[in-house]
């Protein structure tokens, strides 16, 4: 009855059950899902500032433009015209007022001219522009346009080209505006040259026990209040998503069915006289595969004993692997070669092994291991004490490897010498103190013809975890009940957190852009119907929705706390460092007199004052009056009172060049072109500032 009742209170549930099983009747419940969609309601794409982009609008282009292009997959098609939507409706209004333009010419040289657009030049060129190649394309865009069948792609490619171009004038405006000048450079030399020293008394936040002062709820509040604007507690757009999975799998009745079928095959296998006739006759043919297992790798195999007893023209199994049901035709068993070296080693470094001096140490530090291992000594206690090869001391110093996997001189120690032998090599990783263990010039090799069936699911099964998973999305609708339920029922709940707008995967779930979709349609505490994933029913609850912009106190409240802290702290040694030198000073902080020297507004960091620059305090520094005393300064590592001691005269001269460069490749471009550099971060930018919905997840 519990159920009944919670379907009357949910209406909507209730009428998708209802359309369910009657579709249900006609079309299979992931085609009915797949109907549905993540975002049933929604017949848009997404929306820029307020206005909708139409799915129709979204979904024919995409289509145009795989016919145009060939795409690693659909999802990159998908991409990409979402990314040229977004920058016609953000940056349309911008190539108008700007002029831009893209004349017949230019279209022409851009193509395959003097000056080839960089995007056309990825695009079409494999960015390696050749005179044939241009001749080339010139044919092949005026065949296109010549033909009356061809108009239509020729038109589909010039709408494409044009955007690009345009996209590609406006970054390089926008570029040419962000290029630092002289005056700034002059500042960047003086910022970089310019040097102060100052003693200094320095009280640290952690040096402050908690103890000595209180922080209180209000205390809490008061401080969110002030900060919660500040860019570091900005909150990013996300979703806090839980999860259970209910494993759409093969039950004890579907596995006995495929065996019990699997082992008439397998004695009817083992009479067959022609193999590829007995496959192809039942339906086996693309589920074989032939290959050979050579030495180690038997072991690793879960049929390991029954394949090496076993005869050319034996068949064992049927037996199962995973969700698999196997058989396995042993075709040929032969001795192949396998040249194969165990060894163990102790790595000695230096500073330069080709030193003279340094070498003989190296080997006088050997001499005396095996001195050691010769009176008794474990190679793997001197491993633990001596090697510097962090990559082989949990295995007390051992590999196994064939030829070719190791740097020379090592490998030819341990194949050139006899098993046993201890002796050393040298390598630019330094010198090698070895023991060679054991040398395998051939191994067993057994060649398998293998059938490999996933084991069906039947109807019954698929239709009870169907019900068990629909039960579940109906019973239990809200947070709370959905984790008991979870953990009555021996579900593990799998949560990812801050999960953004698009995502294809999150924790636990590589295809998750159905449940991502979702979510960004869903309010907090609801639960979602089943969506059909990797083999399993997945049921999602959305435990927490978080907007752009200022966070609420209860998502950044230990943020909170700690700065509210620190802000105390920061009050009561404020108080306390008041005096007219800094030995008093020093005194009533329980701390010492300290100097710095050569420090720049540059990198204002101060050597063993914290992990945090401290810009406040050498800004400071820069405006007292030499030897004078600063009142207390709350820094980012503690509360300073310091006095400066020495500024240095710079004369500043120059174009200042080196500056100039140094802050557009730091600063603006970092080196990177504008495809990759800064237009991403203009973009990014710009989407940041605009009001940009993305609903495309499952659709």
């Amino acid at each position: 009855m519990a159920m009944i009742e919670r379907i009357r209170n949910q209406q909507t549930l209730l009428l998708t059950i209802i359309g369910l099983g009657m579709l249900g009747f006609l079309i299979p419940y992931d085609a009915v899902i797949a109907m549905i969609g993540s975002n049933p309601g929604s017949q848009a794409a997404g929306s820029v500032n307020g206005n909708e982009v139409s799915f129709l609008e979204y979904r024919t282009r995409v289509q145009e433009r795989k016919t145009l292009f060939n795409y690693n997959n659909d999802k990159d098609a998908q991409n990409e015209v979402w990314a040229d939507i977004l920058t016609e409706r953000l940056y349309g209004d911008n190539f108008d007022a700007l002029s831009l333009k893209l004349t017949k010419e230019e279209f022409d040289d851009i193509r395959y001219g003097d000056y080839i657009s960089p995007w056309v030049s990825r695009t079409f060129y494999g960015s390696n522009v050749t005179e044939e190649q241009k001749e080339n394309w010139r044919q092949t865009f005026s065949a296109m346009y010549s033909d009356p069948n061809g108009k239509a792609q020729y038109a589909g490619y010039a709408r494409v080209i044009e955007q690009k171009r345009m996209r590609e004038k406006f970054d390089g405006l926008v570029r040419a505006g962000l290029a630092a000048n002289t005056l700034e450079g002059k500042r960047e030399f003086l910022r970089g040259q310019e040097k102060v020293d100052f003693r200094y008394v320095l009280k640290k936040y952690t040096a402050i026990p908690e103890g000595d002062v209180e922080v209180t709820d209000a205390d809490a509040k008061a401080y969110y209040r002030e900060h919660k604007g500040d860019a570091q507690y900005a909150q990013q757009a996300g979703r806090d998503i839980e999860y259970i999975r209910i494993p759409l799998a093969a039950s004890f009745d579907d596995r006995k069915r495929s065996e019990t079928l699997f082992e008439q095959l397998s004695a009817d296998w083992a009479e067959a006289e022609n193999d590829s006739a007995f496959l192809a006759s039942n339906g086996l043919t693309a589920e074989t595969s032939i290959f050979e297992i050579i030495g180690a790798a038997v072991d690793q195999e879960s049929q390991a004993a029954k394949l090496e007893a076993a005869s050319v023209g034996d068949v064992v199994g049927p037996y199962f692997e995973g969700e698999s049901i196997r058989m396995d035709k042993v075709m040929s068993k032969d001795a192949v070669a396998d040249s194969t070296v165990k060894c163990r080693h102790i790595l000695l470094k230096t500073d330069d092994i080709n030193d003279a001096d340094q070498l003989a140490a190296l080997e006088a530090r050997a001499d005396s291991l095996k001195r050691r291992l010769r009176a008794g000594d474990a190679f793997a206690d001197l491993v633990n004490k001596h090697s510097e090869d962090p990559g082989s001391k949990a295995t007390g110093g051992e590999y196994e490897f064939k030829r070719g996997r190791m740097v020379k001189p090592f490998e030819d120690f341990c194949f050139d010498n006899r098993v046993g032998k201890i002796g050393t090599a040298k390598t630019n990783y330094g010198l090698h103190l070895i023991e060679v263990l054991d040398q395998q010039w051939t191994a067993d090799a057994i060649t398998v013809q293998r059938v490999d069936r996933a084991v069906g699911i039947s109807d019954e099964t698929a239709k009870a975890a169907e019900e068990t998973a629909m039960n579940f999305a109906i019973e239990y609708g809200d947070t709370e009940s959905f984790r008991n339920a979870a953990d009555t029922m021996g579900y593990a709940i799998v949560e990812a957190r801050d999960v953004k707008s698009g995502a294809e995967a999150i924790t636990g779930l590589q295809n998750g852009a159905e449940v991502v979709g979702w979510a960004y349609g869903a309010d907090k505490g609801d639960v979602s119907n089943p969506f059909q994933i990797d083999g399993n029913y997945i049921i999602a609850c959305l435990v927490n929705i978080k907007e752009e912009g200022e966070p609420p106190f209860e998502n950044v409240e230990a943020a909170m706390r700690a700065g509210a802290l620190k802000e105390k702290k920061a009050e009561l040694y404020m108080e306390l460092m008041q005096g007219s030198s800094l030995e008093d000073i020093a005194e009533k902080a329980g701390d010492q007199v300290n100097a710095a020297a050569g420090i720049s507004l540059k990198t204002p960091s101060i050597s063993g004052a914290g992990g945090a620059p401290e810009p406040d305090v050498v800004g400071a520094a820069f405006a007292l009056p030499l030897n004078t005393l600063s009142d207390p300064i709350q820094g980012a590592n503690g509360v300073w009172v310091i006095s400066p001691t020495l500024r240095n005269e710079v004369e500043a001269t120059g174009d200042f060049k080196s500056e100039v460069s140094g802050l557009n490749d730091r600063t603006y471009f970092r080196n990177l072109p504008i495809s990759s550099g800064a237009s991403v971060r203009l973009s990014n930018a710009i989407r940041d500032k605009a009001d940009v919905e993305d609903f495309r997840q499952g659709s």
